[in-house]
């Protein structure tokens, strides 16, 4: 898959949960059972709280210096501890007047149906997450993540024509659409740095491999040295993250994107 263009790597014995395990707990998020979440081997720490080394970008360009949408924030928990794409998806959808809950979504999303298969601990057989949510989203059972290609068709279904897919652009691209007053769902991982940890299954024939750490979020801001986002794992409104930490985690999930105009 474009989106995973990763050497394999040996399984590591534990199962995945998407984004229900990416992003470290604060006293707005609600707190993912052990058993249901797989622990981050990335430091917890905020982006904010560490240097952040401003990114070189264009400037021949008419875009602002820095933009920032007002898109209240929404909760992927306690319902969806692995509904981080649909949850972001619904923050986009209510910012561009539609009505639609994160609950609406997660039963709209394409499903891929192909049942866990593990062998001594390791996942063998599932499903592929560029052809629908693999798993299960709630928690209650074993689930992972959807990716660009099932989104964006979901969001056709409300937008229309007016649908961008923007996954394989520049980072640049990316603001130019927040700028022009279009968010855009993204994906990366819980803490925004590099993943180092990947699981690898077959599925029907393909090999897919993928990050512990996947998360998905809502950019809905830039300035000269901060990205900001809507996370739906930690609840926080405009998380600030260094450029160059969201753009090294984006182009690690395979530069996914997903807006409208």
């Amino acid at each position: 898959m474009r989106q995973t263009a990763i050497a394999t790597l040996t399984a590591w014995g534990v199962l995945l949960t998407g984004c229900g395990a990416a992003a470290p707990q604060t006293e707005q998020s609600q707190p993912v059972p052990s058993s249901e979440r797989l622990s981050s081997k990335h430091p917890s720490s905020e982006q904010s709280a560490i240097p952040a080394p401003r990114l070189a970008l264009h400037t021949n360009t008419a875009r602002p210096a820095q933009a920032m949408l007002d898109i209240p924030v929404i909760a992927q928990n306690p319902e969806l501890k692995n509904g981080c794409e649909v949850t972001s998806l619904a923050m986009l959808l209510q910012h561009a007047g539609h009505s639609v809950d994160k609950m609406t979504l997660a039963r709209q999303v394409k499903k891929e149906p192909e049942p866990i298969v593990q062998q001594n601990g390791d996942i063998k057989k599932w499903g592929d997450p560029a052809e629908g949510f693999v798993g299960d989203m709630t928690g209650k059972k074993k689930g992972f993540a959807v990716y660009n290609k099932p989104l964006e068709e979901l969001l056709r279904h409300y937008m229309g024509e007016r649908t961008v897919n923007l996954t394989g652009e520049s980072y640049e691209t990316l603001l130019d659409s927040v700028a022009a007053g279009y968010p855009v769902v993204i994906w990366a991982t819980g803490d925004f740095t590099p993943p180092t940890e990947w699981e690898y299954w077959d599925s029907d024939g393909k090999q897919i491999v993928v990050p512990f750490d996947e998360h998905a979020v809502l950019l809905v801001g830039y300035d000269e040295t901060y990205a900001y986002v809507n996370d739906p794992l930690t609840v926080k409104k405009q998380r600030r993250v260094a450029h160059q930490a969201l753009k090294n985690s984006w182009e690690a999930l395979g530069k996914q994107a997903v807006t409208y105009r």
